[in-house]
């Protein structure tokens, strides 16, 4: 993986990412990206072992999930993700969603940059890998019911 330049703006998956605190920055510590919920859009439901995240919606009203509780975040409202907990997080609004995620610790930054070179490559080797090396694995199950119940895709 790259270097992350502060600034940067990436496509992680579907999520346009840009880098605006990196974990080099603070010492590991966290990592802050702000990041774009297309409308219509559902970003795939998944667990990671390793990372607390919180949320800050800038703009837009948010679908979260996180384990069994599912809600709508608006601009101004803080959503917690913690480690080990299944999430996703949906836009079944007409206008995109602009969101802060602020991940601990700190070198989650290139788990995301380096979803941003698979996603520009396609390499479906290099994603399982990196799915792999960062511990992150999709929930089963929670796409079709997300999509069906809140008229989003994937």
């Amino acid at each position: 993986m790259s270097d992350i330049v502060r600034g940067t703006t990436v496509l992680a998956g579907p999520l346009e990412t840009t880098f605006e605190i990196t974990g080099d920055m603070v010492g590991g510590a966290y990592c802050v990206v702000r990041q774009t919920v297309k409308a219509g859009s559902l970003f795939w439901p998944h667990i990671h072992v390793n990372e607390d995240q919180v949320i800050v919606v800038l703009s837009g009203e948010l679908g979260v999930r996180v384990g069994d509780e599912e809600w709508t975040a608006s601009a101004g409202e803080t959503v917690y993700r913690p480690k080990g907990l299944p999430h996703a997080v949906w836009n079944s609004g007409a206008v995109d969603v602009e969101m802060l995620e602020i991940t601990s610790p700190g070198n989650f930054d290139q788990y995301l940059a380096g979803m941003a070179e698979v996603t520009a490559s396609g390499d479906t080797q290099a994603r399982a890998a990196l799915l792999e090396r960062f511990q992150v694995s999709p929930v089963e199950g929670w796409s079709a019911e997300l999509c069906a119940k809140h008229g989003v895709s994937e």
